[in-house]
Formats: structure tokens, sequence, C-alpha cells
């Protein structure tokens, strides 16, 4: 019994140190609550450009939340929350889709791009309909942890 005890603490002790070796990797976890700022170009029936935008982003288990409040045209008046939801792959890849609706205005958003590091940008596209004209716009969403 002795040997075989032996045994037995010499295989716990080598899984041990490959758990502890720096070679050794461990998937990321990107949980947590971010800092993100969103910034879009101007549209021309807006007073001044989405510029420094506060967004709340979480991100629990693979999956992302996020909201922002929504201003009209002269950034003076709320008109309501953009919300969205999407995942974050193993890798950082990230992808989300949401939007706001109003009685007959609409926001669609999609922002994509890859979590790393402290700072990471991604890409974003508004498609805005306002006063029944559409209008693409680019974005830009840095999120800090």
């Amino acid at each position: 019994m002795g040997a075989l005890k032996q045994g037995s603490i010499a295989s716990m002790l080598a899984a041990g140190l490959l758990l502890q070796s720096p070679g050794t990797s461990f998937p990321q976890s990107f949980d947590g609550q971010y800092r993100a700022i969103l910034d879009c170009a101007k549209l021309p029936f807006t007073d001044v450009p989405l510029d420094n935008e506060p967004v709340d982003l979480k991100i629990s288990n693979g999956k992302v939340s996020y909201a922002r409040t929504l201003y009209g045209a002269n950034r003076n008046t709320v008109v309501g929350k953009e919300t969205g939801t999407g995942t974050v792959a193993a890798d950082g890849t990230i992808a989300l889709t949401g939007g706001w609706k109003g009685r007959r205005d609409t926001v669609k958003a999609s922002y994509g791009g890859k979590l790393s590091g402290g700072e990471t940008k991604l890409s974003g596209k508004h498609i805005v309909i306002f006063q029944g004209r559409s209008y693409d716009r680019s974005c830009t969403l840095t999120l800090k942890k």
C-alpha cells in the first residue's frame, strides 16, 4: 500500500507542476463590466457628431449586453435607449447587434472586432431611419476593462 500511496502522490505532484508551468495556457476570461465609449460619424440632421458617448457594457460567460442613452438630433432631449446583445468567443472575437425603435424612427446597430489587452476598438455601423429617410454611419466602440 505504501508504494501505491507514493505513486499517487507523485502523480498528483506532476499534475500540479503541469498546471503551474509557464508554457501552459488557459482560456482567457473576458467577464466583467467595461467602460465603453462610442464615436460615430455625424448625420446630416444632427447638430453635432456623436463623440465620447458612454456605453454600459457587460460580459458574462461568453454573453455580452450593452446599453446607452439615445438623444434627439439636437442632443438636448433623451428619446430612448439603444440596447443590444451578442457573444464573445474564447479567442476574444466579439459580435454585437442591437438598436432602438421609436414611434417612427429607428436605429439598427452592429459592432464587431476582437478583444485583447487593456483597450480594444470595435468597428460599428448604424442604420438610422429618421423622418422616413435611411442613413448609414460608421462608428467605433472603444472598450476598457
